[in-house]
């Protein structure tokens, strides 16, 4: 869920309330169990609840009187919790991105930019001059 975890990593680093900070580090915690569950046993390996979880943590993130207010666009996360079932996980990632990114007005994070690049190649020494 790399966009999820992206977005929720820069609610957390950005200027915040203590509460939200706090609620995005449980929203990271959570999505770090299903990483490891997923690792182990692919997407099937995900338990249901973990991925329900997940919408909850979300959902207490974003706070209701914004889901209310911006019903329009957060239809499709307001949709996840009246369902005992979430979507698959790529798809679960874009829609919960996608409302983080909203709430908080961040830049919606991409796969390229989730990915890990290679770190650079050092720059060559330059030799002492004595």
């Amino acid at each position: 869920m790399p966009k999820t975890i992206s977005t929720a990593d820069r609610v957390r680093r950005s200027p915040c309330h203590p509460d939200a900070y706090r609620k995005a580090g449980n929203l990271l915690e959570a999505l770090a169990a299903v990483e490891c569950s997923f690792t182990a046993g692919g997407p099937t390996g995900v338990a249901a609840g973990l991925l329900r979880d997940l919408v909850i943590i979300t959902g207490g993130l974003v706070g209701s009187v914004w889901l209310e207010a911006n019903a329009e666009t957060a239809a499709t996360f307001t949709g996840l919790l009246a369902t005992p079932s979430p979507p698959g996980l790529a798809e679960l990632d874009e829609i919960l991105a996608s409302v983080l990114s909203s709430r908080f007005g961040l830049p919606l994070a991409t796969v390229a930019a989730c990915s890990t690049s290679p770190e650079p190649s050092p720059q060559p020494r330059r030799p002492l001059v004595a």
